[in-house]
């Protein structure tokens, strides 16, 4: 097993406005030290392939100092899953903060995959949670429409890549794509629950393909579930050549947020009642979801540990 550890100061540049760490700085950070590590263990070149979960656990608030702990779980041939925790320092005692899932592939100057310099090995779970990316891989991949007709409350995001947003490969760098989701999708959940909003949880996302500096960035966001104080908002992740007119499928994702009123406590949603038999299929798939992110937040809570 690889591990390494980070550290983080959050100054106020970090925080939302009321005084917590942005939950898109937060998932940055997370990106950061997991790469970090997969920088290291493959002694090269490196793109993120895929997300399982990214948790929110608890919020950080500025002046609080973060140890973000990235070590490996899993390795085959060129990808690595890498498991990687924020821990938020309070006195002598660490609280978890957040939690997320990775995996990376090592690539050539090329972009292709090659080959680990080091054999990591996997056990059985890990080849079962390999083969469950590859299926969603597979079924995101088919699906190339646009997300927003037929979804009753969503906005599009659109932005140019520039040199501060990439690796030194002319490729956007996965930290800040999840920067740019995050806002994205939260201004969705803002205007349709009239009101603040904390980002709880990243869903599962496969990188199908790579966004290049100079490409524009389009986010797809809609509401995808409604419950009483929580609101999950998918986005579809698009990167166009402004050039040729080519617009190719990075991603599909959702993010699950909480409303809250002006002393953070969570408050009611008004719900939406699928319109379209395009949406009701995305709700009864996302509250299938939600009930399967509750269980394993729950677990990994409790097995999780800051040490």
């Amino acid at each position: 097993m690889y591990k390494i550890d980070t550290y983080y100061n959050v100054f106020p540049w970090h925080a939302n406005h009321f005084g917590s760490l942005h939950g898109g700085i937060y998932m940055n950070w997370l990106i950061d030290t997991s790469g970090l590590l997969m920088s290291n263990v493959s002694r090269g070149n490196y793109l993120l392939a895929s997300v399982d979960y990214i948790y929110l656990f608890k919020p950080a608030r500025v002046g609080d100092v973060i140890r973000v702990v990235a070590e490996t779980t899993a390795g085959w041939e060129s990808s690595v899953e890498i498991k990687v925790k924020a821990c938020i320092k309070r006195g002598e005692k660490e609280e978890l903060g957040a939690l997320g899932l990775t995996t990376y592939v090592a690539v050539d100057e090329n972009g292709r995959p090659r080959k680990l310099p080091v054999k990591i090995g996997s056990d059985e779970e890990a080849n079962k949670r390999r083969e469950k990316r590859i299926e969603k891989k597979k079924k995101d991949i088919l699906d190339q429409e646009d997300l927003l007709p037929g979804m009753t409350f969503g906005k599009s995001y659109i932005r140019t890549i520039y040199p501060e947003h990439g690796f030194g490969n002319g490729i956007l760098y996965a930290g800040k794509m999840y920067t740019m989701l995050d806002e994205a999708l939260a201004i969705v959940a803002k205007l349709y629950s009239r009101g603040n909003v904390f980002t709880g949880s990243a869903g599962a996302a496969n990188f199908l393909s790579p966004v290049r500096i100079g490409d524009i960035l389009e986010i797809q966001a809609a509401v995808e579930y409604t419950g009483n104080t929580s609101l999950d908002v998918g986005a579809k992740v698009f990167a166009i050549n402004h050039y040729t007119g080519e617009k190719r499928l990075v991603t599909r994702t959702v993010f699950s947020f909480v409303a809250i009123d002006e002393n953070a406590k969570p408050k009611p949603i008004q719900k939406i009642t699928p319109g379209t038999e395009k949406e009701k299929k995305i709700f009864e798939e996302r509250l299938k979801e939600r009930e399967e992110r509750i269980k394993l937040s729950k677990a990994l809570q409790e097995t999780e540990l800051c040490q």
